[in-house]
Parts: C-alpha cells; sequence; structure tokens
C-alpha cells in the first residue's frame, strides 16, 4: 500500500505542476494583451490630448508691447499689435486672419487692406505693415513676425480710461484675443498694457 501511495503521490505533484505552468502560461498572455491594450489606449489619449490643446489654444501670440498711434488728441486711431506663430504651430496665411476691435460702445469687423503688406491701412481697414524674419510670401512660418496694423473707424472704445479687445483669427483656428486698457495719457505713440 505504501509503493501505490507514492506513485499516486506523485502524479497528484505532476499534475499540480502543469496547472502551475499552464496558470503561468494563460497570466504571461493575459499580461501581454493588457499592456499592448493600455499602451494603445494612452498613445490615442495622448494624441487626443494634443488635439485638444491644438484646438483650444490660438496659434498666433503676441510677440511685442502693443502700441497706439494717435493723429487726434485723446484717441487711439490705430493699434499695433506684433504678432508670431506659438511653439510648435503649423504656417498660417495672412490673408485669411480676420479681425474685429470689441469694447463696451461697440463691435466692428476691421476689413483687409488691398494691398496688405508693407503698408499702412486706409481707416476701417488692417495691414501688415512690417515683416521681420520674413520671407516675401503671405504665410506667418515659425520664427516669423509680423506687425499688424489696426485702424478701426469706431473709436469710441478707444479713449482714455476705456478697454477694448482685439480678436484675431486665422481661418479655421481658434482667435487670439488681445485686450488692453487705454491710459489716462494719450501722446503720438502709446504703450497699451
Amino acid at each position: 500500500m505504501s509503493t501505490s501511495n507514492s506513485s499516486e503521490a506523485g502524479f497528484t505533484g505532476l499534475e499540480a505542476a502543469i496547472v502551475l505552468i499552464a496558470f503561468v502560461v494563460v497570466a504571461a498572455v493575459f499580461a501581454y494583451v493588457v499592456l499592448g491594450a493600455g499602451l494603445l489606449f494612452s498613445e490615442e489619449s495622448r494624441s487626443t490630448v494634443h488635439r485638444g490643446i491644438q484646438e483650444a489654444g490660438s496659434s498666433l501670440t503676441v510677440t511685442g508691447g502693443v502700441y497706439g498711434v494717435s493723429n487726434t488728441p485723446g484717441m487711439i486711431s490705430s493699434i499695433i499689435v506684433p504678432v508670431g506663430l506659438t511653439a510648435g504651430s503649423e504656417p498660417i496665411d495672412i490673408t485669411t486672419v480676420s479681425v474685429r476691435l470689441i469694447g463696451a460702445a461697440h463691435r466692428e469687423t476691421v476689413y483687409r487692406n488691398e494691398p496688405l503688406i508693407d503698408v499702412a491701412p486706409e481707416k476701417g481697414n488692417w495691414s501688415v505693415q512690417e515683416r521681420l524674419n520674413a520671407d516675401s510670401d503671405h504665410l506667418l512660418e515659425a520664427g516669423e513676425q509680423y506687425i499688424l496694423n489696426i485702424s478701426p473707424n469706431g473709436k469710441s472704445d478707444c479713449m482714455a480710461y476705456r478697454t477694448f479687445a482685439v480678436e484675431l483669427k486665422p481661418a479655421g483656428r481658434p482667435a487670439l484675443r488681445v485686450e488692453r486698457t487705454v491710459p489716462g495719457s494719450i501722446t503720438t505713440i502709446t504703450r497699451l498694457d
């Protein structure tokens, strides 16, 4: 009887070893599948986050001081806004940008001047007064800076102590809102903070 018990005990040990190996193999396959799915989902999440950041943040940024130019005492006649691309943004065709002036007293769409580049705009228009580090095309590209000159028709929000916002919106991209308050003392060239 003792010999039969020992052979059965050995067989039970062999069964236990086979079951243990099967569990390890199944656990390894399960871990591989779970880790693979986790990496796939984290990559999809990462791309979704990057897409959301691109859509939520403007691709334009103010690259220097914003100034008001006064031709009339006590009133800003035109607004100078230097713009460039945010890091990682795609180039922007400047001819597709729309400009609005928004204040407490009025809202106004400021139209693109013709010609657009290297000129001062007519009243009610905007232009690219100067291009820095730029080539001759109409694309605002990485490292380039465009100095926009915005000359609105309505200037009731461009007087001392008034606040206004300039909204620059490239086609298909979020707008850049530049909000400024006109100081109490207006000179020919006034820094707007």
